[in-house]
């Protein structure tokens, strides 16, 4: 099964379910952020603290639209005793579908893509850059008030076609309106 039949799979199955809030919300999340790539002459496995910044827009159907911009941090790794760096950013944009297990507990799955720009350094001297739109897949749990203000976790997944593995696992808070 290809990644996009999978992916709108579970968007199926979750827009299904009940949403608990509908409206526009806006977040930030700090996280982990991971960059894996090796070739015959390379190999870079990567972690650093990334950010990202968020809005959302969910309709009563458990259905919704996010999009927003996530910094990766800058992960570097030794290479041949010197340090390589990864400098990388991204916009997304994603289908949001969401289940409400309680009035102030949510699961959700999002697909989407990515345009992301990565700038590659050696020693703090640039070596290249390259950019790219890709797949993004995502899942999480929101754990909200009534206030609006709520808790929230999720893993997110990047099919990048020039990288072995990028992800990212953040924690954020989201303010629905």
């Amino acid at each position: 099964m290809n990644k996009f039949t999978w992916a709108t799979s579970i968007l199926l199955v979750f827009a299904a379910g009940t949403a608990t809030a509908e409206g526009l919300s806006l977040g930030a999340s700090y996280g982990f952020a991971n960059i894996e790539d090796s070739d015959q002459n390379f190999s870079l496995d990567a972690t650093d603290t990334g950010y990202k910044l968020f809005g959302r827009y969910m309709f009563s159907n458990g259905f919704g639209i996010e999009g927003g911009y996530i910094d990766f941090g800058k992960p570097d790794d030794d290479f041949l005793g010197q340090t390589a760096q990864i400098d990388a950013e991204a916009w997304n944009l994603y289908g949001v579908g969401t289940l409400g297990l309680s009035d102030n507990f949510d699961v959700f799955a999002k697909a989407g893509l990515i345009s992301w720009e990565a700038d590659s350094f050696l020693n703090g001297v640039p070596v290249g850059v390259d950019d790219g739109e890709d797949l993004a897949l995502g899942i999480g749990a929101k754990f909200g008030s009534e206030s609006g203000l709520g808790l929230r976790a999720e893993f997110e997944w990047f099919d990048v076609d020039e990288a072995d593995a990028v992800w990212m696992a953040s924690l954020g808070l989201e303010f629905r309106f």
